[in-house]
């Protein structure tokens, strides 16, 4: 086991450049919006399943943006298949772009990390990193040991005598070979691992950053964010701009153009251009439309399932992003079926970090670059 962060509510960084994540998320709880913008130039990453992403940031300001197609399988299940072919691939783009050695934050998708909700009693340091990866043994099928362990206080209850007698804790667990891989893509790009952020941290960046940026005083009281990438769509549920849980739906772009390919009896490949370009108007045939109701149908019942574990759950408010989230006709047919106000998660993009390039297909990435640096 590693112990990440120093201290449970301080600033301190592990140099090993492990899962330094979720410091962010409890200075910004703690509503210190100076965190929102980096002091530093850093260059963050988020490698997906059918393209990998990335953005360099100074001084709180997007400098370049980039999304760059990759071959089909090089990250599988979220994890990155071949560290030679993904590092190339990074090295000549930065290279070309003219993006020199920076220190990297990289999300962390959320099959690949664990974040729960905890409360314990209060305890030493010492005897909260002995004890936190007990609390995941009904996650967690292999060794403990296998992993990195990191946590933030939240909260501190006290009883009348104002002594502390409980910690509420975020806390999250990642497979240590998922850092490694991570680590040795980049060392082959010529880069270094700075932080993993978990993306639920990341899209919970940018919402502290609309809501710390845009004073009005309605904002939703809840949000939700859907990924809707090429091999899965993720689920994050945020009470205010605070990470309550999420839930993974198996369909995808992938499973689209594989509906598009028959329709069309092209290869799948063919059938992706297809897809983006809405040839042949491909995104209405019927095979498609149907795809579009399932994927309505599963973003419902994760909805209701949150309502349902949720206390007080008041979610009106569910915000669209990732590649099918361009897709018209598939978001059209999913808010008709929800009892939601559906949204593009542009929407809340701080204008602040409005850039020379096109950043709206990177609000992962600029959510890990939102860390806080403690000052």
């Amino acid at each position: 086991m590693q112990r990440i962060i120093k201290c449970p509510v301080g600033n301190g960084l592990d140099r090993s450049g492990a899962l330094q994540a979720i410091l962010a998320a409890l200075l910004l709880m703690r509503g210190n919006e100076k965190t929102m913008q980096s002091k530093t130039t850093m260059l963050g990453l988020d490698f997906g399943a059918s393209t990998l992403k990335w953005t360099l940031m100074e001084r709180g300001s997007v400098k370049q943006a980039q999304e760059l197609p990759l071959p089909e399988n090089l990250t599988r299940d979220s994890h990155i298949g071949s560290v030679q072919m993904m590092g190339d691939t990074l090295r000549d783009s930065i290279r070309q772009n003219r993006v020199g050695r920076k220190p990297c934050a990289v999300v962390l998708p959320a099959e690949n990390v664990i974040v729960r909700h905890l409360t314990m009693p209060y305890m030493t340091v010492d005897q909260l990193v002995l004890n936190l990866p007990y609390e995941f043994h009904d996650f967690i099928k292999d060794e403990k040991e296998n992993y990195f362990f990191d946590y933030a206080v939240v909260s501190v209850h006290k009883d009348e005598n104002n002594s502390p007698t409980e910690l509420e804790l975020l806390a999250a667990a990642v497979r240590r070979d998922v850092i490694a891989r991570c680590r040795q893509t980049l060392h082959r790009a010529g880069l270094k691992l700075e932080r993993a952020v978990p993306a639920c941290i990341a899209y919970g960046n940018l919402l502290r950053a609309y809501e710390a940026l845009d004073p009005q005083p309605n904002h939703p009281a809840e949000y939700c964010i859907a990924d809707m990438g090429h091999q899965s769509i993720r689920l994050y549920f945020y009470r205010g701009s605070v990470f309550e849980t999420s839930r993974i739906i198996e369909y995808g772009g992938q499973a689209l153009d594989a509906l598009i390919a028959d329709a069309a009896a092209v290869d799948p490949h063919i059938a992706a251009n297809y897809k983006r370009a809405n040839y042949s108007e491909v995104q209405d045939i019927q095979a498609c439309h149907d795809l579009y109701n399932r994927v309505a149908v599963e973003i419902m019942r994760a909805v209701n399932f949150y309502g349902f574990n949720t206390p007080n759950a008041d979610l009106q408010d569910i915000y669209f992003t990732g590649g099918l989230a361009r897709l018209t006709a598939m978001t059209q047919d999913i808010a008709n079926t929800l009892s939601l106000n559906v949204h593009q998660l542009d929407e809340l993009m701080p204008d602040s970090l409005a850039g020379p390039h096109t950043v709206d297909s990177c609000p992962a990435v600029l959510g890990a670059l939102l860390q806080g640096d403690g000052k």
